[in-house]
């Protein structure tokens, strides 16, 4: 099969830098690992950037003489866009329009999960269990009656937990819808802080949908708002991951089913990961879900995967199949 792996950089072309800009990347090693797997499965596969120059790409890489584009090129999407909103979408829209198959979500599910208020109006609509929340449009803006401190607080369209905070009180949290409000130029959502451990489960296929072994994430030993999944965790990969996670059969098999259902709740296809905190009796509360879940070879998505005894190129296989039976 041709194989395209899309996928972005800083330098993307543009015909002009507008709105807000993405700061979610993979790193070229990520790109070239995804690569090397999928070559070593037999595929023909080319890297290149989704931006303004994707089409003119394809073109000259793949196009016939007389025009026209084989039948057996697949995009392997791995690009979070570029600017401006819903920028998860852009990538898929094209492909769409321009007719040629891909891997992960459309544009719809993109659309909501990447909106986290969305996300959760639809979660809580579905009867998935998730903290209770309010969208705060700005820094003056009454807490709904009933809403209870310690709130985490975070922009309503970011992702890699990008603003994200916990407040106390109602300075505080003017003090931080302010802030994202500036940096951001969007609003705040604010959900209760759920004291307890934190795991997540990733989905995988389509029909019906794989949950994967439920991962947890090891604070190491912090607790309470010291245990939490910051950008600077993130970064700095000050987490590890236990997979699967010490649970109970019945609390494992709760988690994953949970995870089915928000993937379908949202209208998801070939991956996600859904994020979750168990409080102390054990309920899980569904935080956000990616649609964009990072596939490489040292996230929890893999490692996940891993606990199974696939490797990287069995996982990214798996993720092909999917995808192209669902298209087929």
């Amino acid at each position: 099969m041709k194989i395209a792996i899309i996928r972005n950089t800083p330098e993307a072309q543009v015909f002009a830098r507008r709105g807000r800009q993405n700061r979610e990347f993979y790193k070229e090693s990520d790109i070239e690992a995804a690569r090397d797997a999928l070559v070593s499965l037999g595929h023909d596969v080319t890297i290149v950037e989704g931006d303004a120059t994707l089409v003119e790409t394809l073109r000259r890489a793949y196009a016939g003489p007389d025009g026209t584009m084989p039948h057996d090129l697949f995009a392997f999407n791995m690009a979070y866009g570029i600017q401006g909103e819903c920028r998860y979408t852009h990538v898929p829209s094209l492909l769409e329009m321009l007719g040629v198959r891909y891997l992960c979500s459309g544009p719809r599910a993109h659309t909501i999960s990447l909106d986290k208020y969305l996300t959760k109006v639809l979660l809580d609509r579905a009867g998935l269990p998730t903290p209770a929340f309010q969208l705060l449009t700005s820094p003056d803006e009454p807490l709904a009656v009933g809403l209870e401190y310690p709130l985490v607080v975070k922009p309503q369209f970011e992702s890699t937990s990008f603003g994200m905070r916990i407040v106390d009180n109602g300075a505080e949290l003017a003090e931080t819808v302010s802030a994202i409000e500036a940096e951001f130029k969007q609003p705040a959502l604010a959900e209760e802080f759920v004291d307890g451990r934190e795991v997540n489960c990733g989905i995988l296929g389509n029909d019906p949908p794989m949950a994967l072994p439920v991962l947890e994430i090891d604070f190491g030993g912090a607790a309470g708002r010291d245990a939490v999944v910051t950008f600077e965790v993130k970064k700095e990969r000050a987490v590890t991951h236990i997979c699967p996670a010490d649970l109970p059969a019945g609390m494992t098999e709760r988690v994953q089913e949970l995870a089915v259902g928000a993937f379908r709740a949202l209208g998801c296809c070939d991956l996600a990961r859904v994020d979750f905190r168990l409080d102390e009796a054990g309920q899980p509360w569904i935080l956000e879900l990616n649609s964009m879940a990072a596939i490489h070879p040292y996230g929890s998505y893999y490692d996940a995967a891993k606990t199974l005894g696939w490797s990287y190129a069995e996982m990214l296989r798996r993720l092909l199949e999917a995808a192209v039976d669902r298209i087929t």
